[in-house]
C-alpha cells in the first residue's frame, strides 16, 4: 500500500480487515471513502503461505467475505479472481 492510500484510510476513518493489509489496492472515490482489497492478491498470498487454491478460496468466502463488516466505512472487496 502506498503512502497516499494509507493516509486516505487514516484520514477517512476507514475500517480495515485485520491482517490483510497486503491486499489493499486503493480507496474508493467520492464522499464515502472505503479501503479496497483485491481478492486475487489475498488468495495468491494464502497460496504462497501454503494453502491450495480450494482452501484459499474457501477461506476468502467464509472467513473474509462472510464475516466482513458493513456500513459507510466498511472495506470493499474487488472480485478480480
Amino acid at each position: 500500500m502506498d503512502k497516499a492510500t494509507a493516509l486516505a484510510i487514516v484520514d477517512n476513518n476507514c475500517l480495515i480487515a485485520d491482517g490483510l493489509d497486503h491486499g489493499i489496492i486503493g480507496v474508493t472515490a467520492g464522499a464515502n471513502v472505503q479501503a479496497v482489497y483485491s481478492c486475487a492478491i489475498l488468495v495468491q498470498q494464502w497460496m504462497i503461505d501454503g494453502m491450495d487454491s480450494d482452501e484459499a478460496l474457501e477461506h476468502l468466502h467464509y472467513n473474509v467475505l462472510g464475516g466482513r463488516p458493513t456500513g459507510d466505512n466498511a472495506p470493499v472487496f474487488l472480485d478480480d479472481l
